[in-house]
């Protein structure tokens, strides 16, 4: 159903942002609005699932609030650790930045496994 891809699609904008766009989720004129638009979705998710409509992927909703708040905490933590940057490291072989791409992979991992089975998980409660 094209309803169901485009909760998918809105639920992984936060994803989005880190592939195609990382500078964002730092800059601090959209960290704000980046925000408030996750806290709406997840309420929106949230209650959307609460009641009884037959859309499967409404939990996906809640999944940017969780993922920009792993990316968050991760990226305090390498910063405090490395006092550097994490770069985009998805064309690069250069060995020197492995440190980035290990938080790349994290946060692939945890940024997205996570949240999906945590909101998941709440709207069943």
């Amino acid at each position: 159903m094209i309803f169901d891809f485009i909760i998918v699609f809105i639920g992984l904008f936060i994803q989005f942002i880190f592939l195609f766009k990382r500078e964002l989720l730092l800059d601090n004129q959209y960290k704000i609005w980046i925000w408030l638009i996750s806290i709406v979705l997840f309420i929106i998710g949230y209650l959307l699932s609460k009641l009884d409509i037959n859309v499967k992927t409404l939990p996906c909703l809640m999944i940017p609030l969780l993922a920009y708040g792993i990316y968050r905490l991760e990226y305090s933590i390498f910063k405090y650790f490395f006092k550097a940057e994490p770069v985009d490291t998805f064309h690069s072989r250069d060995i020197k930045l492995m440190k980035s791409g290990i938080f790349n992979f994290i946060f692939w991992f945890f940024g997205l496994i996570i949240p999906t089975i945590i909101s998941f998980e709440i709207s069943k409660l």
